[in-house]
């Protein structure tokens, strides 16, 4: 049998690493360790976090009071006190002098080329201003009056009414103008507006604060915005205006025809003398409920009702409906001119039209007697528009 030799093989000599791998725990645990205590040195005591609570919570209720009292109270103009609204006034200007000795109050008037009336605005100032320009306005010679409802609605509300202050423009009082003192004192914590004489009612008002536009609107009136809407009376008396044809002769000093007119926001009853009217009747009124027509809505789709224009005008120039009367008011029926009644809303806010009454004058000459001749002035209006 054949010997065989063993078969020599070499192997690498086994070295223990359990020494390193201790060495690496015994790491690991030391660093452990360490994490340990660098997060047991900043570990807070109880009273460390009521302390941080605190503060945080005084932090946050001085930030929620910055921005939420601090800062509103900062801007929010100062508050004015509301004096009552004149029920009547007269226009300070005329267009003709009167040879009447009687009516000296006429005579003590400033003179002016034109008296031009305006439907209501808005706040369409864009509109507004061209208006004006195709009306070529003079403030030194004419005599603008807007028939209320000029802010409120439309997109610049503030510059119409600064333009309006800051040109000495006259107004009548709008039933958008009365809410918005009314939201004036609501938010200021005023006394309500009311009338220099009447027992009318106000109209409601919310008694808290809202976000109706009206009232965000007031809210950023300033002392001087208010004192003008303050300012503006519900009926003005513009003497002098062309006398309608048909209507009985109505002859003053020199000899010319001329009738009264008035300017007014909504309308006026044709049963009342301006003295006895309603005021708010006068901001908010549309028709006449009959069958006496001696009750106002803002209504018109009221049964049995029609526009009070209509009834004043079947009147024909009769005690006490004896006043041409300009006013705005009624969008919905638009632009009315009829024979007493003049009604210049053509709907501007809803892409209508914004319309001016211009009342001028030209010299003639009229007959005093059968043998005399004088000059005088006949009065003319004529109506002008833009597109809105």
């Amino acid at each position: 049998m054949r010997e065989t030799t063993p078969l020599k093989k070499s192997y690498k000599k086994y070295k223990s690493t359990t020494r390193e791998d201790d060495s690496e725990v015994s790491g690991y645990y030391d660093h452990e360790q360490q994490y340990e205590e660098y997060e047991d040195s900043f570990s807070m005591s109880k009273t460390t976090k009521y302390t941080l609570f605190t503060i945080i919570g005084l932090i946050t209720l001085l930030a929620l009071y910055f921005f939420t009292v601090f800062l509103p109270d900062y801007f929010i103009p100062e508050a004015v006190a509301l004096k009552p609204i004149e029920n009547i006034s007269d226009i300070p200007v005329t267009l003709v002098p009167s040879s009447n000795k009687e009516n000296s109050e006429a005579n003590d008037k400033k003179m002016v080329d034109r008296i031009i009336l305006i439907g209501d605005i808005h706040g369409h100032y864009i509109e507004f201003r061209k208006l004006l320009t195709k009306i070529n306005y003079n403030k030194h010679k004419d005599h603008l009056i807007v028939l209320g409802d000029f802010i409120s609605k439309g997109p610049d509300s503030f510059k119409t009414l600064d333009y309006l202050i800051n040109n000495n423009i006259d107004c009548v009082l709008g039933n958008h103008e009365y809410y918005i003192l009314q939201n004036y004192a609501t938010f200021h914590g005023l006394d309500q507006p009311n009338f220099s004489s009447s027992e009318s009612q106000p109209i409601a008002v919310k008694d808290s604060f809202n976000d109706d536009p009206e009232f965000l609107l007031a809210k950023k009136l300033e002392p001087h915005h208010v004192k003008y809407i303050n300012n503006c009376s519900i009926i003005k008396k513009l003497g002098y205006v062309p006398n309608p044809k048909g209507k009985k002769k109505n002859k003053v000093g020199d000899g010319a025809d001329y009738s009264q007119g008035i300017a007014v926001h909504a309308g006026i009853r044709p049963d009342l003398p301006l003295d006895q009217q309603d005021p708010i009747d006068n901001l908010e009124m549309r028709s006449l409920i009959g069958p006496f027509y001696n009750e106002t809505t803002a209504d018109p789709t009221i049964p049995n009702s029609k526009s009070w224009s209509k009834i004043y005008n079947s009147k024909n120039g009769e005690y006490p409906a004896d006043y041409i009367v300009y006013y705005g008011h009624d969008a919905g029926r638009g632009l009315k001119i009829k024979k007493f009644t003049k009604g210049l809303d053509s709907r501007c806010d809803r892409n209508g039209k914004l319309s001016a009454m211009v009342i001028s004058k030209k010299q003639v000459t009229v007959d005093v007697n059968d043998y005399d001749k004088k000059k005088s002035f006949e009065l003319i209006e004529e109506v002008v528009q833009v597109n809105c």
